[in-house]
């Protein structure tokens, strides 16, 4: 059976999510038992979606319901975003083609990996988050 040389390849879940300011501050944007996943697939695409653990249930059933706090509420503990994925030695880029936050479809995100067992560390180039620019660590695990 081949080997593929991507060590990514695979399905990734979420152990530990935080972002870091360049004064020392850290952040849980999806609160501190975000859960979620990352898969990257054969044919060189990735997939992330991650959530608050915690999030408000809608009070009705209808997927195009609820209020419009509700559905504010929903987008601000989630994150998701997905395409075809180039790897270079402990970097990936991501061309965003799906996303819940629409400003990055179409462009590029780049990330920093580290693969050590079964787990994988990744950190983010520097984002806007509520106005501070930060630095995401996320750490997953083999599933």
């Amino acid at each position: 059976m081949p080997v593929d040389p991507n060590p990514l390849v695979g399905t990734w879940r979420l152990r530990s999510f935080e972002m870091r300011a360049s004064d020392g501050s850290v952040i849980y944007p999806l609160g501190r038992e975000a859960v979620g996943y990352a898969i990257f697939s054969l044919e060189g695409y990735v997939f992330s979606a991650m959530m608050d653990a915690n999030r408000k249930r809608f009070q009705t059933e209808d997927m195009r319901g609820g209020s419009l706090e509700e559905k504010a509420g929903a987008a601000d503990s989630f994150v998701s975003y997905g395409g075809p994925c180039e790897i270079e030695k402990d970097k990936l880029r991501v061309k965003v083609e799906v996303s819940l936050f629409p400003n990055w479809v179409g462009g590029y995100q780049e990330r920093y990996f580290k693969i050590d067992g079964r787990t994988l560390s990744i950190s983010s180039t520097p984002l806007l988050v509520g106005g501070r620019e930060v630095i995401g660590h996320l750490t997953f695990e083999r599933v």
